[in-house]
């Protein structure tokens, strides 16, 4: 996949719809791709996470408490770890060959520092997540 493809990738994901193509271009050039195989773990359970795993394609596992949680193309895992780490409370592993992008803390610092609009767009979704939990509660 090229880094225009990912970008239209990550246009579609909320978390990202609001910055610009530099900031989300900018972003994947710092980004490490990981290609895993079925069966294989990208995080194991008790490990200390502060990066953030984008799903470009396959599918992701993660079981916590007897409860499995999957994660398909255009979805995220870590985007609150990635600015306050915590330990894992399940494993993470690929149901089928899935490709991800792992973006660490500090370069995603680096990069929201010189995009804001980067920040802006996890701020406002993150705030918006946060509100539809409260009225669950």
């Amino acid at each position: 996949m090229i880094t225009y493809e990912k970008v239209l990738v990550l246009k579609n994901i909320s978390l990202f719809e609001k910055a610009s193509e530099l900031a989300l271009s900018d972003l994947i050039s710092v980004a490490e791709e990981k290609m895993l195989k079925s069966g294989e773990v990208l995080l194991p359970k008790g490990q200390s996470n502060d990066a953030l795993y984008i799903v470009l394609s396959g599918l992701l596992e993660m079981g916590v408490n007897k409860k499995n949680q999957e994660f398909g193309p255009r979805q995220i895992i870590g985007e609150t770890t990635v600015f306050s780490p915590a330990t894992l409370e399940g494993e993470v592993k690929a149901k089928e060959k899935t490709f991800v992008l792992k973006i660490n803390s500090q370069q995603l610092y680096r990069i929201m520092a010189l995009h804001p609009t980067l920040a802006y767009s996890f701020l406002e979704e993150l705030s918006r997540r946060v509100r539809l939990a409260e009225k669950k509660d």
